[in-house]
C-alpha cells in the first residue's frame, strides 16, 4: 500500500473530517525515469552543481534566495524573512463551496488523489459526506496546499479513478475504504 502524501481535514462550515491524501497516479509500466548519463564506457550519473555566474561552484551553505526586483537590482531574502512569509500549508482542504458535478470539465484536472479517512473517527463522517455528494451528484470545490503550492481542487465521491491515464498509471489503493 502507498504511504500517504500528507494528512489534512477536509473542512467545510462547522464540519472537519480528517484525511490521509494518496497519490492516485504514479509511473506507469510505459514511463521509463531517465537520468543524464557520462556516456561511452562510464555511464555514471551526472550530478547539477550549483554554478556562480562570478565565482563558479558555490557550497551548499553559501547558497541564499533571492529575486531580480523590477528596476534590475537583486534582493536577498533571509531565512528570517522566509520564516516570516505566511505558510502555503494549512493541513487543510476548505470546501469553498459545491456545485454540480456537471459542471466541471475533467480537462480542467492536473492531478489526482485518493482520500480516505486518517483515523477510526473520521470514517463515519467521511461515509456521510461521500454519500451526500453522491446522491446530490455535487462535487465540492476546495482550496488546498500540497508539496507547499496552495491551488483550487475539486472532491469527489468516488471508488475508482477514470480516463486520462494508462492503465499503468492509475495507482490501486489497497486496504483503504474510499467510501460507503
Amino acid at each position: 500500500m502507498p504511504n500517504a502524501i500528507a494528512k489534512l481535514s477536509i473542512s467545510f462550515s462547522l464540519v472537519s473530517v480528517p484525511v490521509a491524501v494518496f497519490a492516485a497516479t504514479g509511473p506507469g509500466r510505459h514511463e521509463v525515469p531517465l537520468h543524464l548519463i557520462h556516456g561511452g564506457d562510464c555511464g555514471a550519473r551526472i550530478r547539477q552543481p550549483r554554478v556562480c555566474e562570478v565565482h563558479g561552484e558555490v557550497p551548499a551553505g553559501d547558497i541564499a534566495h533571492g529575486y531580480e526586483a523590477p528596476d534590475g537590482r537583486i534582493v536577498v531574502l533571509t531565512r528570517d524573512d522566509l520564516t516570516d512569509l505566511p505558510p502555503a500549508t494549512t493541513k487543510e482542504i476548505r470546501v469553498l463551496g459545491f456545485l454540480d458535478a456537471a459542471r466541471v470539465d475533467p480537462i480542467a484536472y492536473d492531478r489526482a488523489y485518493y482520500l480516505a479517512p486518517s483515523m477510526p473517527a473520521g470514517k463515519r463522517p467521511y461515509a456521510l459526506l461521500c454519500q451526500a455528494m453522491r446522491e446530490a451528484n455535487q462535487v465540492g470545490v476546495a482550496r488546498v496546499a500540497l508539496h507547499t503550492k496552495e491551488s483550487l481542487a475539486v472532491l469527489r465521491a468516488r471508488d475508482a479513478v477514470s480516463g486520462g491515464r494508462r492503465a499503468g498509471g492509475v495507482r490501486r489503493l489497497t486496504g483503504r475504504p474510499l467510501g460507503p
